[in-house]
């Protein structure tokens, strides 16, 4: 009866043991669970952070990737312009050439029948006047040409709007067909103001042609200048399809453009939007569709105008 006492005793601390071991095997294996949990959880935040960083680095090159492919479209239009300034002055040049030849051969033929042919006179007249006319209108493209290629890269030079615009409308003259109707409501002694010459032609040239391009070549375009706050604000306003009130808020972004694809880069009105604000001015533009598109050009900094 003892020795089963015994080892029934015997029998109970050996499970005892047995079971102590067991928990402490748990125990340990619990602490190594908890530890590895720890490293998985520091793990998951170093990857969620590593995300967050690749997901700020994808951002960042995004936005490199735009502003650099801006950047060189604006290189490629700023280079397109340089070339289309050399082309056209050296054409204005060669031209200018053969005008003074005619304006000397006209001068002398027109002496000739005035001092041989003087019966004549009154019925020779209206061809010498023609010539005259003929003459006067390519020597104003060539003025046109050589000042809206202007290299300067002063924004102090004198600069007359209303010229510029009317140098503009003779550059478009042709796209500018019989269907389309400018009119022209300009300011009495509109005064000059200090800025960059031939980047303000480029400017109103694109406004001007956009707004020939929306009316699809029929329509009418309205030029007015005023002056307000001591500001020279140009408004262009024009009959066309007009925009929406989303893409009108978007209009002088880099690359957006309401054009059909291959007719824009999307850079006009940016670049535009750059050129008057270098200048201290701004450029803002109202819209509804199926009744046109209005631009306005605000411009400081105004001098006397000068005769």
């Amino acid at each position: 009866m003892e020795n089963t006492v015994q080892e029934r005793t015997k029998q109970l601390l050996n499970s005892n043991n047995e079971l102590k071991a067991k928990q402490e095997k748990i125990q340990i294996q619990n602490n190594d669970l908890i530890s590895s949990e720890e490293e998985l959880q520091q793990l998951n935040e170093e990857l969620s952070s590593s995300n967050d960083q690749l997901f700020s680095q994808k951002e960042e090159l995004v936005s490199t990737i735009s502003r650099l492919k801006e950047m060189q479209l604006q290189l490629i239009e700023s280079e397109k312009m340089a070339t289309v300034g050399i082309l056209t002055s050296g054409i204005a040049h060669e031209i200018n050439n053969p005008l003074n030849f005619i304006q000397g051969g006209k001068t002398a033929l027109e002496l000739y029948i005035y001092d041989n042919l003087n019966k004549h006179k009154k019925d020779i007249s209206p061809f010498i006047k023609m010539i005259d006319e003929g003459i006067e209108r390519a020597t104003k493209i060539i003025n046109g040409l050589n000042r809206f290629n202007s290299s300067s890269e002063d924004y102090n030079e004198n600069c007359d709007i209303e010229a510029i615009i009317e140098n503009c409308l003779l550059m478009l003259q042709n796209a500018i067909i019989y269907n389309i109707d400018v009119q022209k409501e300009y300011t009495e002694n509109c005064p000059n103001i200090n800025g960059n010459e031939g980047e303000l032609h480029q400017v109103f040239l694109n406004i001007i042609n956009n707004a020939i391009q929306a009316m699809e070549g029929k329509g009418t375009i309205t030029i007015r200048t005023l002056v307000i706050n001591e500001e020279v604000v140009t408004k262009i306003s024009d009959t066309g399809a007009g925009i929406s009130e989303e893409d009108i808020a978007k209009i002088t972004d880099p690359f957006f453009t309401t054009k059909a694809p291959g007719k824009g880069t999307g850079l006009g009105m940016s670049i535009s939007n750059s050129i008057i604000k270098e200048h201290g001015g701004n450029l803002k533009f109202s819209s509804e569709i199926g009744k046109g598109t209005t631009v306005v050009v605000s411009l400081k900094q105004i001098s006397k105008k000068t005769n």
